[in-house]
């Protein structure tokens, strides 16, 4: 599932190389004096705030993948492989989109990356993987869409919708005040996400929808062991990547690639 995974990222453009990633298109106004957003509301918090939109920011966000498509067929596999438990969840895929990132959003991953290697190089006890490439992981983070659960053929730009959890996270890559208060939970278990985490609202286009993620888990602190808790980057259920869920910190530590839109 690794190596699917990787040639994946590398041919997807998920944010894999610089040249991979797009650029946002030029804007004829000037954004000089306008604060960019810090964080936007997700999950249980208020999400009647009216988002705000930078004037400057990257139009076209996904990409969607029809059936039959060979990336899609490898992100379908992936995602129910992932599952511990397969035959126990009935959620049916019913569209997967590919996030298409800037190049900011991608070179302060990267960047993360590189100080948690560092810091892991300096404090050499730490997981081996760690200083190679950051502990980079393949993860899962549950939420629920409204624009990419309807009937809609094709779906290219963030919505406007303050109650379409997927979009407002994009948006803020991450950086919501729900995580930044809770931590940024994702899960290696694809099959619990889509049936368990995510509590559904109602409404007439409202789906659970998972979020596939590259992320730099850096050093993985277990929950029951508290001693020195300020050298790791995210805490986890289990010891290092077997964990089944982490909690991470850094909003740069994740990066969102597809996103599976459930039945």
């Amino acid at each position: 599932m690794h190596g699917m995974w990787i040639a994946l990222t590398q041919n997807m453009s998920c944010g894999n190389k610089v040249t991979d990633v797009c650029l946002p298109a030029k804007s004829k106004s000037s954004t000089s004096g306008r604060k960019p957003e810090s964080e936007l509301t997700d999950g249980t918090e208020n999400l009647a705030i009216q988002p705000r939109f930078r004037q400057n920011h990257l139009r076209k966000r996904f990409y969607e993948l029809e059936i039959g498509d060979p990336s899609r067929n490898i992100i379908e596999t992936i995602f129910q492989t992932s599952a511990t438990n397969p035959t126990k969840y009935s959620r049916k895929i019913k569209r997967v989109l590919k996030v298409i990132n800037s190049l900011d959003i991608y070179e302060k991953f990267e960047k993360y990356r590189e100080t948690v290697k560092k810091k892991s190089y300096e404090q050499y006890k730490r997981h081996p993987r760690t200083i190679v490439d950051g502990n980079e992981l393949l993860l899962f983070y549950g939420t629920t869409t409204s624009c990419c659960g309807s009937n809609i053929k094709q779906v290219f730009e963030l919505c406007k919708d303050p109650t379409c959890r997927v979009c407002r996270l994009i948006q803020s890559g991450f950086n919501t005040s729900y995580n930044k208060k809770n931590g940024i939970q994702l899960n290696s278990d694809s099959g619990e996400l889509s049936e368990n985490k995510t509590v559904i609202k109602k409404g007439k286009n409202v789906k659970r929808a998972v979020i596939v993620c590259r992320t730099i888990a850096g050093g993985v602190l277990n929950m029951d062991d508290i001693e020195h808790e300020e050298v790791y980057d995210s805490v986890g259920t289990g010891p290092y990547s077997k964990s089944e869920y982490l909690i991470l910190r850094n909003p740069s530590a994740v990066l969102p690639c597809f996103i599976v839109v459930l039945s």
